[in-house]
């Protein structure tokens, strides 16, 4: 199964320096993603993927942000293989901090191939595509992340010291997990998973709110 590889470009590194992430768009870009797919909206290389039945709308989690701003603080290449959550990671390559602020914030989806099969295979995972099958995942329900800046030993054209932005995301529950469902085929979230109920406006599942 082939399909879009996403570039969000962000991440960073190695000053002693933090920085806010706009989690606004960070969530609300996962959840557009996420809700093409359940309406059955969704193209890659004019293929639609099938609706989906029971794929949750993602929630902010501080805990999950805290885990992947410390991590964006070692400016890693490669995903840490934690067992307790999913995890992706988005690289941009920028002169200033505010070029990141302006653009790097601006996600995009890149569509290079086409999902064949909703099942997580090992052809699948190892088509490159396991950013947008993490972000896709159903059962996915919680996200945070982190960005820092790293710089690193690169210039520009214009002969400026380059930064490279890093961001971090954690997921729970975990994604990617081979043989198992990226998410249920069927009619529009109508397969939600308690307590969760369709949200008819995005397609997702959310969870009941108590009294």
């Amino acid at each position: 199964m082939k399909t879009i590889f996403l570039s969000l470009a962000l991440i960073g590194c190695c000053a002693a320096f933090s920085f806010f992430i706009p989690y606004v768009e960070v969530l609300d870009h996962h959840n557009k993603m996420r809700s093409s797919i359940a309406k059955g909206m969704f193209v890659a290389n004019g293929t639609k993927l099938p609706p989906g039945a029971n794929i949750l709308k993602l929630k902010w989690d501080y805990d999950l942000e805290f885990g992947a701003q410390n991590y964006t603080h070692q400016c890693p290449k490669n995903v840490s293989n934690a067992a307790e959550f999913g995890e992706n990671i988005y690289y941009t390559m920028i002169e200033e901090i505010d070029d990141f602020q302006t653009s790097g914030c601006d996600l995009q989806i890149q569509c290079s191939s086409i999902w064949t099969s909703i099942i997580l295979t090992n052809a699948t995972f190892n088509a490159g595509i396991e950013t947008a099958t993490q972000m896709a995942w159903a059962k996915s329900g919680l996200i945070g992340c982190g960005v820092h800046p790293c710089r690193v030993d690169a210039r520009s054209e214009s002969n400026e010291e380059m930064i490279r932005m890093v961001m971090v995301c954690h997921y729970k529950e975990r994604g990617n997990v081979l043989t198992e469902e990226i998410y249920k085929e069927g009619p529009t979230c109508s397969a939600c998973p308690p307590p969760t109920t369709c949200e008819p406006a995005s397609g997702l599942c959310v969870r009941v709110k108590t009294i």
